[in-house]
């Protein structure tokens, strides 16, 4: 059509100036794709963010500086103590309340300086170098339970999105299936009841979602107490790789598990306030110097003081001490060996867990899906035959869609299994 206007006639743009329109404009789409979408967050990019921003691993360090603040203190003599006062101030009489008049009134000025025996001092060091070693093996235990509560929670929202996706699929089944019923019910072909058991059904499904998309939302929650903002982004594909180790080495595992050194760790320190407990039986000593000055027609004097400690009623002080952090040295130690049993249990049955669903698994992949398959695509032939209805086929694909629903469940079950053996096992470098 042409137009009223003559046409104006184009100066042709270089090739260079397409190429340079074409580029900035696909940055421009691409940038705003990056901002409507955020990257999707993995498994181990979860891990690490949590392990660079937990308070809790940053509270164990401050516990782990603190404990080695004190280890050289710990063998240190204490601080010297000022003295200083009047001796035989007289309180009656006509020199009463005067420092100068009577010949044994002394204005004093001294140092006393404590000297515990040098084996306690070494003792107390050696208990404050266990106790900062108890701290750096507490951050390793803390580290792996990191792992284990990150991975868990992880698991737990995927797991809970993809089932809830399962459950739309099913649920977008169930409604096909109520339109045909319903289409039914006005050709008087089907019953009212049958139509209602699919309203039923349907709304078992949406509550169903309701649960799963639930348990997502608490997941994500908790997700963000390590994670922060990135706890919101959308979860990665996964798949549980297979646990670092092997199974026959479990003991060995737990027997250096972070908590188990903790407490062996624990068990050190309990070991070596029983030994000061018992090193109290032995006196410790003090020296006191101080200068006296009295009235100008008398003499100045320097007096020196030895003060040496009488334990003399060990039975009731002493030794209740030396009892007490005994019982507590035994305490430690059966703490330490509950522990080692009840991780070594833990990790079986996590282990049992993650060995029963991969051989379901297995069996779902080989053979149930198959034939869930087989038979939704049998019931889809006979209706295009003419030899079945339309019920069928949508009662076969419903049960295809449980299975594959099942599935999932036992690969939550077993995401589940290995997030709990990330507590267990030794980290390696993912």
């Amino acid at each position: 059509m042409s137009s009223f206007f003559p046409a104006r006639a184009r100066r042709p743009r270089p090739a260079g100036a397409y190429r340079v329109t074409a580029v900035f404009c696909g940055l421009i789409v691409v940038g705003a794709a990056c901002a409507q979408e955020p990257a999707s967050l993995s498994l181990d990019e979860a891990l690490r963010i949590a392990r660079s921003e937990s308070r809790q691993l940053a509270a164990q360090r401050s516990a782990i500086n603190a404990a080695e603040q004190t280890v050289v203190s710990a063998r240190e003599l204490p601080d010297p103590k000022l003295v200083f006062g009047v001796d035989n101030l007289p309180v009656t009489g006509p020199d009463s309340f005067s420092l100068t008049r009577d010949s044994m009134t002394m204005g004093k000025i001294g140092v006393t300086q404590d000297f515990p025996r040098a084996a306690k001092r070494e003792l107390k060091g050696k208990l404050a170098g266990q106790v900062a070693a108890r701290e750096q093996a507490t951050l390793t235990d803390v580290q792996a339970g990191l792992r284990r509560d990150v991975a868990s929670a992880w698991v737990e929202r995927y797991f809970a999105e993809q089932m809830a996706q399962a459950v739309h699929a099913q649920l977008r089944e169930a409604q096909a299936q109520s339109d045909v019923l319903r289409a039914g019910i006005r050709s008087g072909k089907t019953p009212a009841a049958d139509y209602l058991a699919a309203q039923l059904a349907i709304q078992t499904l949406l509550d169903r979602r309701a649960e799963f998309e639930k348990q997502a939302g608490r997941a994500k929650a908790m997700l963000s107490r390590w994670l922060g903002d990135a706890a919101a982004r959308p979860l990665a594909p996964f798949a549980a790789p297979e646990p670092a180790g092997e199974k026959a080495s479990l003991s060995e595992h737990v027997a250096h598990h972070p908590h188990v050194q903790s407490l062996n760790r624990q068990v050190d320190v309990a070991q070596t306030e029983a030994y000061l407990a018992q090193a109290s039986t032995k006196p410790d000593w003090s020296l006191g110097v101080a200068y006296q000055q009295r009235g100008p027609s008398y003499s100045n004097m320097i007096s020196l003081q030895v003060s040496i400690d009488l334990p003399l009623f060990q039975r009731n002080r002493q030794a209740r001490d030396i009892s007490a952090k005994l019982s507590q040295l035994q305490q430690a130690r059966d703490l330490k060996d509950d522990a080692v049993r009840m991780h070594l249990a833990e990790a079986q049955a996590a282990w049992s867990d993650w060995d029963a669903a991969t051989a379901r698994l297995k069996r779902f992949d080989e053979s149930l899906l198959p034939l869930a398959h087989e038979r939704a695509q049998a019931a889809l032939a006979f209706y295009r035959g003419g030899k079945g209805d339309l019920s069928a086929v949508l009662a076969a694909r419903r049960d295809e869609t449980d299975a594959k629903l099942q599935k999932l469940q036992l690969a939550a079950d077993r995401a589940r299994a290995y997030a709990q053996l990330l507590y267990f096992l030794p980290e390696t470098s993912r």
